[in-house]
């Protein structure tokens, strides 16, 4: 992807200003109401590392320190598993100021999650709960997706949450539903909370897409505006990301402007 990409560039100022939420040093320090996954953050990390060797060299740091607060079997599922690799100068210069955890954001609520339950399903399970408007029930299937773990991984986790008195279950029309038993205490528990409960995860997939786009489509703005209005269209027929607030892309050649704007825009636009 060129240098010149606006699309790679607004990726990569959105990988910055989370990256800069967590502790990393970064210029992007813009509004961040949303609560980051650690293995998407990751994932885009490596999606636009191949023209960002500085950020993939302080993401690599923040790894390298902070192990226990990744998880790998998420990673496997979201990623490639492996960060992208830097030089011995590139990583000596990362580490040259050692790497610092930021825990007490409202964007970091997952690592919070994690320092308590671990890096486990539990933890992943509370967040969306937690971020949820209170009395939200939702079935295992949908919860497996939005936690990035397996239906049989989430199913033993509410259980073991159930156990712990920390979810319940009710009878719904065609399948078991779940809720957190005390949505404000745990909400208090976890604080501060971003405002909004859009998934990171569906975030980083449809930039990847739009990243996709922009390298393989063509130059023409008309050809271009109509592949967005695609996978826009494809994205909104998609239940998993019904809570993402998409752009509404004019049916011309400024959809591609528009859905541009939508990413250079992503860290306020949950506000």
């Amino acid at each position: 992807m060129a240098m010149d990409s606006p699309f790679r560039e607004a990726a990569d100022r959105f990988a910055w200003s989370a990256w800069g939420e967590l502790g990393v040093p970064s210029t992007e320090r813009r509004v961040f109401d949303l609560a980051i996954d650690m293995e998407a953050l990751i994932h885009l990390t490596d999606v636009v590392a191949d023209q960002d060797l500085r950020l993939v060299s302080h993401a690599a740091a923040w790894r390298h320190a902070f192990p226990g607060l990744i998880s790998k079997a998420r990673m496997k599922r979201i990623g490639d598993g492996d960060p992208p690799s830097t030089s011995g100068n590139d990583r000596s210069r990362a580490m040259s100021g050692r790497p610092v955890v930021i825990l007490s954001g409202a964007s970091a609520v997952q690592l919070r999650l994690r320092a308590v339950l671990g890096v486990s399903a539990r933890a992943e399970l509370v967040r969306q709960f937690v971020l949820d408007a209170p009395g939200t029930r939702r079935s295992s299937s949908d919860l497996a997706q939005l936690a990035g773990y397996t239906k049989r991984n989430t199913e033993k986790a509410l259980l073991s949450l159930e156990q712990g008195g920390w979810v319940v279950r009710v009878e719904g029309r065609t399948s078991l539903l779940w809720s957190l038993a005390d949505h404000g205490a745990l909400a208090d528990l976890f604080a501060p909370l971003p405002t909004s409960n859009t998934s990171f995860l569906a975030l980083v997939e449809i930039v990847e897409e739009f990243l996709v786009l922009d390298q393989h489509t063509s130059d023409s703005l008309p050809v271009r505006s109509a592949a967005a209005r695609g996978v826009l269209a494809e994205v909104r027929s998609a239940a998993d990301w019904g809570s993402v607030d998409l752009p509404q892309c004019p049916p011309d050649s400024d959809a591609w402007q528009a859905a541009l704007q939508w990413i250079d825009d992503l860290p306020a636009s949950a506000v």
